[in-house]
């Protein structure tokens, strides 16, 4: 007996609904009608528009894995070093990582934006794949409900370090969304571009490895047959040969004496981590109950497989899902579980709280995705019915709490400009610390990328002072301590003492303003140093006048004698003569 007699009002009006022709169809309906579907398909842009601001507004320099990975696939002069894409970097194939690398050394400076905007693209690629796995018996608003609850999910704060740091976005996402569009392939039984995409995955990132289980799942659910239900996991086994095969980093001995509750725990927080990324408590429990009802959904479809039988699951609009309508979204939850078992098993060792790593967002987001669309098409009839709701709760929910990782990313923007720096004076204590290997230094000048490029600033302005340029120290004023001048004029040296290679702290307030730039020169005035500005400093703001952002980082080259420290606004140089141990910064 179909559900649909049990409630026949709310059937009518589903009715109806699933007779009205899905947005951008010819039909024509009334202004009241379209304002729903309009108010969704801007809900559903909003949060890929704003990732793209994050690309925009994140500083040009690239980050830490970077430049060891563009080090190591690059010979000595630059030029790529094909054999060694084909070794191992943290035990995963770097092939298209590398190669991505490389070709932004080459043809973009070395800079981060071109890493961010093809992260967005391979978070497009993969939204677009998830779309594309939705029933058919999901229409009307409920489809774009949904549809923006997934542009919420994949798009969701949480992956701003996939954006702003486009370096980590590439290395992620070129596991992830191929795996996922090879999900989608499979899901609509097109097994040649399923198994490209795999194959691709597979050289991207190690996250895309289960990918070759999970085909095998999603077609076995579609009902193909043995032979090409089993034939992605021939594949998969030549995947996993080839990178046993493949050369390997020397391995480390885990610090942590560990249990099996440790491997479990790296492997839920890793699943749950969308739900909590302060809680180490609640991301066991999200993952742990995600894990949960991706296995209560399976068993129901796996004993409906192998009945053969559809009653309950017929293709009618408001009745739960066939299990071949949805096998790709059982794919994409078997998909997130191994990956997140994968962590498990390799980060364990180090911590219970490994999963919690905001690199590991792209599972958990898909984790979410796949429990979203699971239940508005396979769950209780009461849910299926919410599916709008539900879908932007969902959304909504996940994006908000994802904003504890996106400030984490955000508040590493203003502080990156300071390895340009040290890297043009060879600070080699202050780029080791900052994750970019001083070993690689020549081989990025050879190569003439960013920061080794003429467009490189200290950011003053027109005209302003650059490195090597000599500053008249007689002229300039001094920015004594606070207590000793206006409350909104004063600065302060917060490390001492001021030396080169190190990480010079401060801040200083002109006119309740932050400086236009810092600057370290020697004791002749030349300028050997710089930093960036603009820094959070919440301390000062409470007892001077102006702006909460007075910070200002810098470093110095290794060999500066009579260290100065300049902040420069609007052509005047100001010398701040306080300096005190306070590791303020």
């Amino acid at each position: 007996m179909s559900e649909s007699a049990r409630d026949s009002g709310t059937v009518a009006t589903m009715e109806a609904e699933r007779k009205t022709p899905e947005p951008g169809t010819p039909a024509k309906r009334s202004l009241l009608e379209r304002l729903p579907y309009w108010a969704l398909w801007a809900l559903t842009a909003v949060p890929i528009l704003l990732s793209i601001s994050e690309v925009v507004r994140a500083p040009k320099i690239n980050h830490a894995d970077y430049w060891v990975v563009l080090g190591l696939v690059a010979d000595k002069n630059g030029e790529l070093d094909v054999a060694q894409l084909f070794h191992l970097y943290h035990e995963h194939p770097i092939v298209l990582v590398g190669l991505v690398f490389w070709l932004d050394a080459k043809l973009f400076a070395g800079t981060q934006p071109p890493l961010g905007f093809l992260s967005i693209v391979l978070a497009a690629g993969m939204f677009a794949a998830l779309w594309s796995m939705l029933p058919r018996t999901l229409t009307g608003l409920r489809r774009a409900g949904v549809v923006a609850g997934l542009s919420g999910l994949v798009f969701s704060a949480g992956t701003v370090e996939y954006f702003g740091d486009g370096m980590m976005g590439v290395q992620w996402l070129l596991g992830l969304a191929p795996a996922v569009i090879a999900i989608a392939f499979a899901h609509h039984g097109k097994l040649i571009p399923a198994f490209l995409f795999a194959f691709m995955g597979s050289l991207g990132h190690g996250v895309a490895f289960p990918v070759w289980i999970v085909l095998a799942l999603v077609l076995w659910l579609r009902g193909e047959s043995r032979i090409k239900a089993a034939l992605p996991l021939g594949l998969g086994l030549v995947v996993f040969i080839l990178w046993r095969v493949a050369p390997w980093p020397p391995s480390y001995q885990k610090p942590n004496v560990v249990g099996a509750d440790t491997y479990l725990g790296a492997m839920t927080s890793t699943i749950g981590q969308s739900w909590a990324t302060k809680s180490p408590d609640l991301a066991f429990l999200a993952g742990a109950l995600t894990v949960g009802l991706f296995g209560v959904l399976a068993a129901t479809a796996v004993k409906q497989r192998f009945a053969a039988k559809t009653e309950n699951f017929t293709n009618t609009f408001d009745g739960p899902a066939p299990v071949a309508a949805v096998a790709g979204w059982f794919g994409l939850a078997a998909q997130v579980t191994l990956n997140g078992a994968m962590i498990g098993v390799s980060r364990g060792g180090y911590n219970a709280t490994e999963g919690m790593s905001s690199r590991y967002v792209g599972i958990g987001l898909l984790g979410v995705c796949a429990v979203l669309v699971l239940l508005v098409t396979r769950g209780p009839r009461a849910v299926r019915l919410k599916a709008i709701p539900l879908a932007l709760v969902m959304a909504l929910c996940v994006y908000a709490i994802g904003n504890t990782a996106a400030g984490a990313t955000r508040y590493r923007y203003a502080y990156q400009p300071v390895l340009g720096v040290a890297m043009q004076v060879n600070a080699g204590s202050v780029i080791s610390k900052m994750y970019a290997y001083p070993d690689f230094l020549e081989q990025e000048r050879s190569m003439g990328i960013y920061p080794f490029t003429p467009d490189f600033t200290l950011g003053c302005g027109a005209g302003g002072p650059e490195l090597g340029t000599t500053v008249d120290l007689g002229k300039a004023v001094e920015l004594k301590g606070p207590g000793y001048g206006t409350k909104d004029t004063a600065g302060a040296v917060d490390t001492a003492p001021v030396t080169g290679d190190k990480q010079i702290n401060g801040w200083a307030l002109i006119g309740g303003q932050q400086a236009q730039c810092i600057l370290i020169t020697d004791g002749a005035g030349k300028v050997v140093g710089g930093g960036t500005v603009g820094l959070p400093r919440d301390d000062i703001s409470q007892f001077m006048n102006g702006t909460g952002r007075s910070g200002w980082q810098a470093v110095a080259a290794p060999e500066v004698k009579d260290p100065v420290v300049l902040a420069y606004r609007d052509g005047t140089y100001h010398r701040i003569t306080t300096i005190k141990d306070a590791g303020k910064g």
